[in-house]
């Protein structure tokens, strides 16, 4: 067994005893695996073992530093805010909820860097839905810079600009449960200049474990970590949300609830899915206008927080009437269908259209 195993081993030993990793520890196992020196089996059994220990603040602070000087960072050419809507996967089997809502976002006068992947715990990941209507996932990073600096929104599709979790996202696949990584991806948005970030937390026992590994080192000036209390990783329009809202190096607590907004409560059923086919007719549904009230409502209390992060609403009541506005005005669509026609395959849009909103 090569060293690099061995070591690896040994890290394994003591997670399985529920111990937290020293800081050296994890520097030692982050920068093995970025540079490709653990087993796949090793590299799984490590994964479920941190799973199961639960992770610190501080492992994962150290492990998005590392990841972060591995990826290649592009920097657009904008004035003004730049954002990005993520959430971590893992919770209720919802469709495209971050998604929808960044194209909102974006066509109520939000500048947004959407960073995103393949469905790993998921039904669709924000990746399937895009590649699926024809976004080129493919676009080297300057079309990407490209993209946001003219229509306001480019898709960052995460392997090609973090090469060396490769590996990591092999295992994930197979392993098919919730990692450490699940938790590290949304955090690792590529572009240098993101201003503010709205993350989904689908499990509230790590929220306040994720805002504590953030309030101190970022290069991010503001993050919005929300939490569904039945289980989204979203805002949810179901039940009462947590929000802690990350300013310099303090913690804004927010309890939300649907009515504050204006949103009626809804059944969660309304809002799961149970095929990428599903995910994908409900997501472009919400963006064209034609979804059912239950649908947008979730989609516009999302956005309104990416409005918010923005600048371009004042409050969280505010966003919500802006994005209900521009879905009336159809400038979702219209910015959707710009993206595609310039960044990739209309006729895949336009089968898409066909098939799920004719």
């Amino acid at each position: 067994m090569s060293l690099a195993n061995t070591n690896i081993v040994t890290l394994i030993r003591k997670l399985v005893l529920r111990n937290n990793l020293s800081e050296n520890e994890i520097c030692l196992m982050i920068n093995l695996i970025l540079e490709g020196k653990v087993s796949e089996t090793l590299l799984s059994a490590l994964l479920v073992a941190f799973t199961m220990k639960g992770e610190t603040a501080l492992e994962i602070k150290i492990i998005l530093q590392a990841i972060k000087k591995h990826a290649i960072r592009i920097r657009p050419n904008i004035s003004g805010l730049l954002i990005d809507t993520c959430g971590t996967g893992g919770g209720m089997k919802s469709f495209n909820i971050s998604t929808a809502a960044a194209v909102v976002a974006c066509s109520a006068g939000c500048k947004v860097a959407k960073h995103g992947n393949r469905s790993v715990s998921s039904i669709c990941g924000s990746a399937d839905f895009l590649e699926y209507i024809g976004l080129d996932l493919n676009l080297p990073p300057e079309k990407v810079s490209e993209a946001i600096e003219n229509i306001g929104i480019g898709f960052l599709f995460a392997p090609k600009y973090h090469p060396a979790m490769s590996n990591i996202s092999a295992v994930r696949k197979k392993l098919g449960i919730r990692t450490i990584f699940n938790i590290i991806g949304p955090l690792c948005n590529p572009c240098t200049n993101i201003s503010s970030q709205v993350i989904g937390i689908f499990d509230p026992s790590l929220i306040y474990t994720i805002a504590s590994a953030l309030k101190t080192g970022r290069d991010v000036n503001e993050i919005m970590l929300v939490h569904g209390y039945d289980g989204f990783d979203e805002l949810s329009n179901t039940c009462e949300n947590l929000i802690l809202w990350i300013v310099e190096d303090q913690i804004k607590r927010i309890r939300l609830h649907p009515k504050m907004l204006n949103v009626q409560i809804a059944n969660p059923k309304e809002l799961l899915v149970d095929s990428k086919e599903s995910s994908i007719k409900y997501t472009l549904q919400v963006i064209y206008g034609l979804a059912t009230k239950e649908r947008e409502d979730i989609v516009v209390m999302n956005a309104s927080a990416a409005l918010v992060m923005g600048r371009i609403a004042k409050d969280l009541r505010e966003g919500v009437e802006i994005a209900r506005t521009v879905i009336k005005q159809g400038k979702p669509e219209r910015k959707l269908s710009e993206l595609i026609h310039k960044y990739g395959n209309s006729f895949k849009l336009e089968e898409a259209e066909r098939k799920f909103l004719l």
